[in-house]
């Protein structure tokens, strides 16, 4: 979502307060003489106290209303929680830390579109903006791609899977877990851990009802929370059709992958993409990007190859004016790859924060359209290029490790939450008690582990760099003036190079490090984040935390 978009959405649902647009440098210019230095730190107190005064503000405002606004019926008390019910999977048992003798490598993979036959009907919305969108038809495509794998250890199939969409709540990632595990269980067939990443393509159909009937939802939600009305609102009919399509089509997909499994080896390398990547706030040097993890898989039958890369860049090649259809680099890379190749590939999305791409392209007697098809066109053959230019020599022992931890978020954002009530997003919301009580947000994080030697902690929402890979990457550049007190994760499992993979099993809004979260986002400065939807403050640190606590619970 862009700027503006989050500047609306702040206004819409706080209803009383005006934003200043005015942006507020955090810090003085090193040139500045002595006295202008001072007065600039001066300048920046005062405007940071304002703005957080501002915070409190807001966040009082629209937690009165969230306190008032009728709660959907889908809220039920924390003690009701089953997580086997709503399709949460634990993982594999045990840890391993070698192979067993006769273990071997086994993957599978399966892409499939989710693109409506009726595509043209002019009534799907595209996710990126908080108004309405209507898709005017397809650029190129939009998919789902999918990985099975298994060490043929007995421990069950890890899958792992990308839809190109700006997000997937765990809602909608458990419902696909749940058709795939009905599936498989009548087969005998154990699946220990289903995994369903969105690429954050800001040119997809909208996955989440975010961008869908932001008005229809804000009048009716009212009504049907308190008369328990279920079924789709007037006009968004199409909305709920595309949910159940794209889930479906996504187990499918699922199931296609494990069907598909064969024997064969599988090896690592890391790609420095740097080159055609940038941190937009400028934070963030080239050098400090950290490298794309990437696997690669050779059947022993000679069919098709398969790589995985987590990318770090935002997939935002087409503007907010765009109506057409498109997955962005990410169809263009997979394109080059196959081309070249012929093998199948599979992106995930890294730590990507503020990421996005830095590369030319000619745009000489190219419409406004071809323009930006030739920069998606660009920046995929590029990431195709450094990323079949590794060398993949290093073979991975059939080793297989994966757990997740299903864990509770109190909102300290209440916008989060009033987005919840009146059906904008879909996330799975539990009250700890009376109607006032604050409610918390079911969801997940995981990790996953290939033959002792790489790792992908995957985390719910859109995380930042310096969240996961310690915050000396930006200089320590934060807002309150306090310490980011974590490592980088990636040396977090001993022996293991571990990467991110964010927007994990759910989406739930930006994950940035405490002591840089300022609330009002760009509205502030280009080196602060955009937090109006992230769940708060501290869900940098709990996250982490319970990530360290879900290695020591695997160990």
């Amino acid at each position: 979502m862009n700027k503006i978009s989050k500047r609306i959405l702040a206004m819409i649902l706080c209803f009383t307060l005006l934003f200043s647009g005015t942006a507020v440098s955090v810090s003085a210019s090193e040139t500045a003489a002595p006295e202008e230095n001072v007065m600039a730190e001066i300048g920046d107190s005062i405007a940071k106290g304002f703005y957080d005064t501002l915070n409190v503000v807001v966040e009082m405002l629209v937690k009165v209303i969230c306190t008032i606004y009728p709660n959907p019926k889908s809220w039920d008390v924390i003690e009701n929680y089953d997580s086997e019910e709503i399709g949460f999977l634990k993982g594999r048992d045990t840890y391993q830390t070698k192979a067993a003798e006769g273990n071997k490598w086994s993957l599978g993979y399966a892409s499939r579109t989710l693109v409506p036959e009726d595509i043209d009907c002019g009534k799907y919305n595209l996710g990126r903006d908080l108004m309405n969108k209507y898709a005017e038809g397809v650029y190129d495509d939009m998919r789902i791609r999918v990985i099975a794998v298994d060490d043929g250890s007995g421990e069950g199939i890890a899958v792992l899977g990308a839809i190109d969409a700006l997000g997937v709540t765990s809602t909608d990632t458990r419902s696909i877990r749940k058709l795939v595990l009905a599936h498989f269980e009548a087969l005998g067939i154990d699946v220990a851990s289903i995994n369903i990443m969105a690429t954050h393509s800001h040119s997809a159909l909208d996955t989440q009802g975010v961008s869908t009937g932001f008005f229809t939802k804000l009048a009716l939600a009212g009504v049907y929370n308190i008369f328990g009305i279920e079924g789709a609102y007037p006009g968004l009919e199409k909305a709920d059709e595309f949910k159940e399509h794209f889930v479906n089509e996504a187990a499918l997909a699922v199931i296609d992958a494990v069907n598909d499994m064969e024997e064969g080896k599988l090896f690592y390398e890391t790609v420095d993409c740097s080159s055609i990547i940038h941190d937009k706030r400028e934070l963030i040097a080239r050098e400090d990007i950290p490298e794309t993890a990437v696997l690669y898989f050779v059947p022993d039958s000679g069919t098709e190859d398969t790589f995985l890369a987590d990318i770090s860049c935002h997939p935002t090649s087409f503007s907010a004016s765009n109506g057409l259809v498109s997955s962005d680099y990410i169809y263009h890379l997979d394109n080059y790859i196959k081309a070249q190749t012929g093998a199948n590939f599979l992106m995930v999305p890294g730590a990507i924060g503020q990421l996005s791409r830095d590369i030319e392209v000619d745009e000489t007697g190219l419409t406004e359209w071809e323009a930006m098809g030739a920069s998606a066109r660009t920046l995929g053959e590029a990431f195709g290029k450094l990323i079949l230019a590794g060398d993949y020599s290093e073979e991975l022992v059939p080793v297989l490790n994966v757990k997740h931890k299903d864990i509770f978020i109190e909102p300290e954002n209440s916008i989060l939450t009033l987005a919840c009530e009146i059906n904008l997003v879909n996330n799975r919301v539990f009250t700890t008690g009376p109607v006032y009580t604050s409610p918390v947000m079911a969801t997940e994080l995981g990790y996953i582990e290939f033959g002792n030697r790489v790792g992908f902690a995957l985390f719910p929402g859109e995380f930042y760099p310096e969240t996961f890979w310690d915050d000396e990457i930006t200089n320590g550049t934060n807002w309150d003036g306090t310490e980011w007190p974590y490592d980088s994760l990636s040396e977090s499992v001993e022996g293991v190079e571990v990467h991110c993979i964010s927007l994990a099993n759910d989406a739930i809004g930006y994950v940035l490090t405490d002591n840089n979260f300022a609330f009002m986002g760009h509205i502030i400065g280009e080196e602060i984040a955009d937090e109006v939807l992230s769940v708060g403050k501290h869900t940098g640190s709990f996250l982490v935390g319970e990530y360290y606590a879900l290695l020591e619970d695997m160990m």
